[in-house]
């Protein structure tokens, strides 16, 4: 059971990564095109967008945890009676396993959203501005 819950949260720490990946980079497409027309490069476009996506994924991961465990406590402590008791046991494995599926997510994101970042079509994203 724990493997399917691990998995079910390793799709979802994908799926949210990278859906906000997705729109950042559909919110962001006029002004990056933008800065590609004065002369920026593709790279340095990217490393905007992927540098706050990064920036996002770092401050995330340890608040993520620390309410992640907050709530676990708390949810013991609510269901805590004379007849059950519930111990919390929380690995330092499962925190770097966490981690790491979060990172990777971000890596993979990343990957797709440079290639799209550098097949952008200037012209267009400029015109759907006006």
């Amino acid at each position: 059971m724990s493997t399917i819950l691990t998995l079910f949260a390793a799709v979802i720490a994908v799926g949210v990564v990278y859906n906000n990946a997705r729109i950042a980079l559909a919110e962001r497409t006029w002004e990056l095109a933008s800065l590609r027309v004065l002369g920026f490069t593709r790279g340095e476009v990217s490393a905007l967008l992927l540098g706050e996506l990064a920036i996002g994924i770092a401050l995330a991961l340890p608040l993520g945890m620390a309410m992640g465990w907050g709530l676990v406590h708390l949810l013991v402590e609510l269901l805590k009676n004379d007849q059950f008791l519930f111990p919390v046991v929380i690995s330092a494995r499962t925190y770097a396993w966490a981690g790491l599926c979060v990172v990777v997510a971000g890596v993979a994101s990343a990957l797709v959203v440079r290639r799209q970042i550098d097949r952008l079509d200037m012209v267009a994203a400029l015109k759907t501005r006006e």
